[in-house]
């Protein structure tokens, strides 16, 4: 059979991309260390199937040279000390998938007339992060008596999610690329991203990340798009004023907003609060279910612990979770496991429709929704009551 001549730059570049070690692809392609050495080619089928396993579009293997990729959308992550920034594929994918949807959504809002948002960009990072948190609270109509209603925290980001999405902002909840639960995404390379479009904002949450995260992570994503800033982030509640670089002061500010908005320091100072650090944010945890790293936050932002503190208990607190979550991972179900939770459903139902009146391709729709199949198709739609 023919084969397909390649540079054999692109064949490392692309297995280094995906993050599979050079062993375990020789395995799958016995010929491919031959490739490397420019000696040949695999055939036309052999690398659909590499391309396939790589996660890299097909054409991407006839480039002479390597591309330097970046990120689809402004970096605001800040890594560990010794970490690399590379982008995974995963995150790329991701951002891609999400910016097909936005951009379809929008051309579908601008066909039938829609109104601009105009909560998108109406903050900037010089206003009072207060009132910027009590607009996005006023917006969503997010009361501060639902957060002890909930019954716990899955409850409340549920609760929170609706909120936004019926405020008109697109949110995608997802651990996985797409349907494929063998391409986790990492929440310690990002933690979420932001498109600030007037017409169609949408939100991306890492479901791999703790529920009490991805709360901080909603609140977080939603100031990017009341200062109308796209954005990749991976911010904690530690990141504050005093340790974060010049060109990270937008996430400082999203960060202290989102505090806000989950944690109101004027509902706070009026709580009668335990002098034990411990006990104070545990209470403060529950009260407003947050992480019980914010709520270290709003202790050290209530003057109550020094800046080093707060650092040492921040650190300290968040060994324990980590720690805590190892060890839940051997069981249970996943909240965002179906793909009505995955997908916003608005944006869901709006795909369906068109695609049933005839206004999209079946095959643009499966594509925009991860499905593979009429089957599946009909059952969200049936989920969703486009269809009885």
């Amino acid at each position: 059979m023919p084969q397909v001549e390649l540079s054999p730059d692109v064949l490392e570049w692309a297995r280094e991309r995906a993050g599979i070690p050079f062993d375990t692809l020789a395995k799958r392609f016995k010929k491919y260390p031959i490739w490397l050495e420019g000696k040949g080619g695999p055939t036309f089928q052999q690398l659909e199937t590499l391309a396939s396993v790589l996660h890299l579009p097909l054409g991407m293997f006839f480039l002479p040279a390597p591309p330097e990729e970046r990120l689809p959308l402004p970096d605001f992550r800040r890594m560990a000390e010794g970490e690399t920034q590379r982008p995974s594929t995963e995150l790329i994918d991701t951002i891609h998938t999400c910016q097909r949807r936005q951009r379809w959504y929008r051309e579908h809002l601008a066909g039938s007339d829609a109104d601009v948002l105009p909560f998108v960009g109406s903050a900037a990072t010089g206003d009072p992060p207060a009132i910027v948190a009590g607009n996005i609270r006023t917006e969503l109509g997010l009361e501060v008596g639902s957060r002890s209603e909930a019954a716990n925290w899955e409850e409340f980001l549920r609760h929170f999610i609706m909120l936004a999405r019926d405020a008109g902002i697109l949110v995608m909840v997802n651990g996985v690329v797409g349907n494929n639960t063998h391409r986790p995404l990492n929440p310690r390379e990002f933690r979420g991203f932001a498109i600030a479009d007037p017409f169609a904002p949408l939100v991306f949450i890492n479901g791999a990340d703790t529920k009490a995260g991805q709360i901080f992570t909603l609140a977080h994503e939603l100031a990017h798009i009341w200062i109308g800033k796209d954005g990749v982030s991976n911010s904690a509640a530690d990141d504050l004023p005093e340790d974060l670089a010049t060109d990270f002061k937008v996430e400082c500010f999203c960060n202290a907003v989102a505090a806000e908005v989950l944690v109101p320091i004027a509902q706070l100072v009026n709580m009668v609060l335990p002098s034990d650090v411990d006990l104070a944010k545990t209470l403060i945890a529950r009260t407003f279910r947050v992480s019980t790293l914010v709520a270290l936050r709003r202790i050290k932002d209530l003057g109550r612990i020094s800046y080093e503190d707060f650092q040492t208990a921040y650190e300290y607190e968040l060994d324990f979770l980590k720690k805590k979550a190892n060890q839940k991972k051997a069981g249970g179900g996943d909240f965002y496991s179906t793909m009505g939770a995955r997908v916003d459903p608005n944006f869901a139902s709006a795909v369906i429709s068109a695609a049933l009146e005839g206004q999209t391709l079946m095959g643009d729709a499966f594509e925009l929704l991860s499905i593979k199949n009429s089957d599946t198709f009909r059952k969200e739609a049936r989920h969703l009551g486009v269809i009885s």
